[in-house]
């Protein structure tokens, strides 16, 4: 038990400091797995911006070709393959946008939270 200034006992202190110790690390873990999901859509990001790339670089080549040798077939089928994965990819990017939008409103927020708490508990 822990004396509380005037003489009396406060049994209750130990499980409270106890709670807030549980909390407190609950509360860091839940930080970090926002900052993993982070991490994780930065990564998706790298590596939709090299697809995305590779795209445009095969694009440009089909188009090119198609110049230089008319409309073949077999090039333009190419290209409109090209164009529904570009399309794909940016429905792609949309979504990452989304969620790295969300991601950080939410660490902002859960940010903001702590903070409150801790200047209730100064």
């Amino acid at each position: 038990m822990i004396d509380d200034g005037d003489g009396s006992r406060n049994a209750d202190r130990p499980k409270q400091e106890a709670e807030g110790t549980t909390s407190a690390r609950e509360s860091m873990i839940a930080r970090q797995k926002l900052i993993e999901a982070m991490i994780d859509n930065n990564m998706r990001q790298l590596k939709f911006d090299s697809a995305h790339g590779g795209a445009e670089i095969e694009r440009a080549w089909a188009v090119r070709e198609i110049s230089l040798r008319g409309d073949d077939p077999e090039l333009v089928e190419r290209l409109a393959e090209i164009d529904r994965r570009l399309a794909r990819l940016e429905e792609e990017h949309h979504g990452l946008v989304a969620e790295r939008e969300w991601l950080n409103k939410s660490l902002l927020e859960f940010d903001d939270r702590a903070a409150a708490a801790r200047r209730f508990l100064i």
